[in-house]
């Protein structure tokens, strides 16, 4: 009796800590799935983004939360997009780095960029000829012969910001509110802050490839009185 009584404790001891490593093992899997998932929903589908500067308002406030989505489709005038700061390319093990640091931190980091995307507005395509002033940009697309604003050309309804300056504002003091023509080249883009006196745009730091265009921004979605879908307009559709 003694023996089948320890065959037995044996025996259930055993089932014990099978089970037990089964559940360990399950529990890892179900984490390590849950975290790939979330990183592959957020990497190739949509994530939430909160700008955090005032260089897109009024359309964007300081503070609010978007949905982004990754470049899969043409880019259209007009379109706000999140760009990298630094025209940058990671190795293919940097690369996979990086997507194990982004899986298990949701996007919170990233291998190699320390610095966030910045939020911006396509204002010019490939192609097109513009010049600005009072901060309005005009635009000449490569199969017109002549200049329009970039509000009668823009797909993505939109208002910017170009507040009277002070008194003693100097055009010689951050962004330039007037320059010469120029022309864009192949996948050379010219993105704009809808904040004309305070961003950092491509006023300053030049024309953009498009292999820094990461982003779309589909719309505002938080607080909701700055709810805002971000869409083509039926006249630009059409």
């Amino acid at each position: 009796m003694g023996k089948s009584k320890s065959r037995d404790i044996y025996e259930i001891s055993y089932s014990l800590k099978q089970e037990r490593r089964r559940f360990v093992r399950n529990a890892a899997l179900f984490v390590a799935a849950f975290f790939l998932g979330m990183n592959a929903l957020l990497s190739f589908v949509i994530c939430p983004v909160q700008q955090k500067s005032l260089s897109m308002e009024p359309n964007v406030p300081r503070g609010t939360l978007v949905f982004a989505t990754p470049i899969k489709t043409k880019i259209k005038r007009g379109e706000i997009v999140l760009i990298s700061r630094e025209d940058k390319s990671l190795s293919a093990a940097q690369k996979a780095a990086d997507f194990m640091i982004r899986s298990f931190t949701l996007q919170k980091l990233s291998f190699g960029s320390p610095k966030k995307d910045m939020m911006r507005r396509i204002a010019a395509l490939p192609g097109d000829t513009i010049y600005m002033k009072d901060f309005i940009l005009y635009v000449q697309p490569k199969s017109e012969r002549h200049f329009f604003t970039e509000f009668e050309l823009n797909q993505i309804p939109y208002s910017v910001d170009i507040s009277v300056p002070p008194a003693n504002w100097s055009p010689e003091i951050g962004a330039r509110g007037s320059f010469d023509k120029l022309t864009l080249g192949e996948d050379e883009y010219y993105v704009l802050g809808d904040n004309r006196l305070s961003c950092i745009d491509s006023r300053v730091f030049g024309k953009i490839g498009g292999g820094r265009i990461k982003k779309r921004v589909l719309m505002n979605f938080f607080p909701f009185k700055f709810l805002k879908i971000f869409a083509a307009s039926k006249q630009a559709q059409n």
